[in-house]
Order: structure tokens, then C-alpha cells, then sequence
């Protein structure tokens, strides 16, 4: 049997990744907000909501 240690913790290396690769901004809308948001990025055809708010920063600072 594998001892604890030497197990490979998915959750971890995942975090452990996106510390090491990208920066966090964290983002407050009114309630309900959210959802009519995400329904606006599905309609444009993006994947996830982070990818339809990372698009409009980057539109925005030219990038």
C-alpha cells in the first residue's frame, strides 16, 4: 500500500500551479448580478466567465 506522503495530492499540484503562474483579482457584483453576466459571455460564445472578463480587460487595455 502507498504511504500517505507519497500519495499525489491532485488539489494541491493544482494550486499549487496557479499560485506559481497566475495573479487572483477578485471581482463584487450586486446580487444577481453574476448570473445575467455569465448568461451575456454564454451568449458570445465564451467557455467560462473568467475567459469573457479576461477578453474585456484585455480589449479595453489593448493588449
Amino acid at each position: 500500500m502507498i504511504e500517505e506522503k507519497e500519495k499525489f495530492d491532485a488539489t494541491k499540484y493544482k494550486n499549487d500551479f496557479q499560485k506559481e503562474k497566475y495573479d487572483r483579482i477578485i471581482v463584487n457584483v450586486a446580487k444577481g448580478q453574476k448570473k445575467i453576466i455569465d448568461q451575456r459571455a454564454k451568449e458570445l460564445g465564451y467557455k467560462s466567465l473568467n475567459s469573457f472578463i479576461v477578453d474585456l480587460i484585455h480589449k479595453h487595455l489593448e493588449l
